[in-house]
């Protein structure tokens, strides 16, 4: 609870920062640089949360990672960060960064969960209803899980939408395990 709150508030002062001098573009694709680094390397998160390791070896890890890589205002916000302790946080910053950038442009995330993968025109319908029920363009994201045999699951928001063979047996499982016959003799 606390690891969120403290990105909530460093990724709406970066969001802010970027609006005020017109580089959300560039700091929004820097956030997903600094995201996916952290999400494929473990090493450097394990760095990153290191109380071992001193603030200023870690500025200069970062700096030999991100140098030409990243804008000047996502480099030096970074600096700021190490520089008040909160390196730890670097990976749930950029997140709510890019949910934020998100939301502010009117993108929903969805994800669509299926046994055996969608074709590009349910791909499509799918987009197009979820966008007309939210007014929101629609990024959508695929998973593909064997054990819900057919059907799918769509999420987005607040919502959750299970179509699935497996929770259809799951409901007739619990339907049967209801014992409606009552001894009347």
């Amino acid at each position: 609870m606390k690891e969120t709150r403290i990105a909530i508030r460093y990724a709406k002062a970066l969001f802010e920062l970027a609006l005020e001098q017109n580089s959300l573009e560039q700091t929004n694709s820097d956030m997903i640089l600094v995201s996916d680094v952290c999400f494929e390397n473990k090493d450097f998160r394990l760095m990153l949360s290191s109380p071992i390791i001193k603030s200023d070896k870690k500025q200069g890890v970062l700096k030999t990672v991100f140098q030409g890589k990243l804008g000047k205002l996502s480099l030096a916000y970074l600096n700021i960060i190490t520089a008040k302790r909160r390196e730890s946080f670097i990976e749930p910053i950029a997140a709510q960064f890019l949910a934020l950038y998100k939301d502010y442009k009117g993108i929903l995330p969805a994800v669509l969960t299926t046994a055996s993968g969608a074709d590009d025109n349910i791909r499509n319908k799918v987009k197009e209803l979820v966008g007309g029920f939210t007014k929101k363009e629609i990024e959508l994201q695929e998973e593909i899980k064997k054990e819900i045999i057919g059907g799918f699951i769509l999420k987005f928001g607040q919502y959750q939408f299970d179509d699935s063979i497996r929770k259809k047996i799951m409901k007739l499982k619990r339907e049967f395990n209801i014992n409606v016959y009552e001894k009347g003799f």
